[in-house]
């Protein structure tokens, strides 16, 4: 969930029973519904978001390290998305008669990871960012220093937790 996205989010509380608007968007639902209506939700635990900031933080630190030549062709917006494309982290939903294919990325699922399947998901993502990617770009002592730099910062991010 995006930060933006946040700024979206309906917040009841639960009455014993029933559940309470408690911010505006909630109150302009409840001013929508007719009685008896029922309403899905998606559920969004405050660990989902921080797992999600986690990661995007850190994928953050690490598109800095990027070269210019690479952050004129991917925004810093597009970075995750192109490491999970470049991973090959996509099912191909339908190809077209000139080969291009119509995909839909595979979801990480932050909400339903404990802290340590976190950490492990992120301990196996980064040597595969370091080869594939910052691997590309530099090789020998900037490449040692980018990836030393990036697991001291790896650490202070799990700090936050």
């Amino acid at each position: 969930m995006k930060d933006t996205e946040q700024n979206k989010l309906l917040d009841f509380y639960n009455a014993g029973g029933g559940l309470l608007p408690v911010n505006e968007r909630a109150h302009d639902l409840m001013d929508q519904l007719s009685r008896d209506e029922v309403v899905s939700f998606r559920e969004v635990t405050a660990r989902d978001l921080r797992f999600h900031r986690c990661y995007m933080s850190l994928l953050s630190f690490i598109y800095g390290y990027m070269p210019k030549s690479f952050k004129d062709r991917i925004t810093k917006d597009k970075f995750y998305v192109y490491l999970k494309h470049l991973k090959g982290s996509y099912e191909v939903i339908f190809e077209f008669e000139d080969g291009t294919k119509l995909v839909e990325y595979e979801s990480i699922a932050f909400g339903n990871m404990s802290q340590k399947r976190f950490e492990s998901y992120i301990r196996e993502q980064l040597p595969w960012i370091y080869a594939k990617v910052i691997g590309k770009y530099f090789d020998g002592v900037i490449y040692d220093n980018i990836i030393q730099t990036i697991e001291e910062e790896y650490k202070k991010f799990f700090a936050k937790l």
